[in-house]
């Protein structure tokens, strides 16, 4: 019975580490869009409760104005006007299918629904639209993890990359589509050692951050 609690115990606190993860990086990514109306968010649940911010990441991803707002939403009622105006604007203009979100959770500050909410639009905006899957006609059907995966095997087919986990762990792989991607960027990936993942990892990103401006949106474990 001990070892069931102990094992239950130590997947909340798992889930629990991943979660602030998980915050930390998409509040580190909505920062890098925010940032050309110098906004940033130090709190994503709060930071997006009124609507304001929320308005202001989708123009930026959309390029496209959302029309007058409540910029200085003092009551309820204002914050819940602007963000139906941003979601209306998601699922009826942009087209972007949302599950089991309202008005009222963003408002209310409902961290995993906004989660869920961010990676909707990173899908969209970032994946979808950069892989081409959002282009009707050529009928495309493949989900946005399975083109993800055959781009990066497209860049490095010796990696034999399957998974977003453990197939990423020694670093060797961050550092093989580094090179993939601009090629003679980081030739030592042929022969970094598995056993520094760390080290492997953090050169990597920072060879991708300084030359190919992909910002360092999450935590090097």
């Amino acid at each position: 019975m001990s070892s069931l609690v102990e094992e239950m115990e130590s997947k909340t606190s798992l889930d629990a580490e991943w979660k602030r993860i998980q915050e930390k990086t998409f509040t580190r990514w909505c920062n890098e869009q925010l940032k050309y109306r110098e906004i940033v968010l130090s709190d994503l649940a709060e930071g997006l409760s009124n609507g304001v911010n929320l308005i202001h990441l989708l123009e930026l991803l959309s390029t496209k104005p959302l029309g007058r707002y409540n910029k200085k939403p003092r009551v309820h009622a204002q914050r819940m006007e602007n963000v139906d105006m941003a979601l209306n604007f998601i699922t009826k203009i942009e087209k972007i299918r949302l599950v089991n979100i309202g008005s009222g959770d963003i408002v209310g500050g409902n961290k995993k629904l906004i989660l869920g909410l961010i990676w909707t639009l990173i899908l969209h905006y970032q994946i979808n639209l950069g892989l081409g899957l959002n282009d009707k006609s050529k009928n495309q059907k493949m989900s946005a993890k399975k083109a993800l995966l055959g781009y990066i095997n497209s860049k490095i087919p010796e990696k034999n990359i399957k998974d977003f986990t453990s197939d990423w762990n020694d670093g060797t792989a961050v550092a093989a589509l580094v090179d993939g991607i601009a090629p003679g960027l980081c030739p030592e990936a042929e022969t970094m050692d598995p056993k520094d993942a760390l080290a492997n990892a953090q050169h990597a990103m920072k060879l991708a951050e300084d030359w190919l401006s992909v910002p360092m949106n999450y935590r090097i474990m």
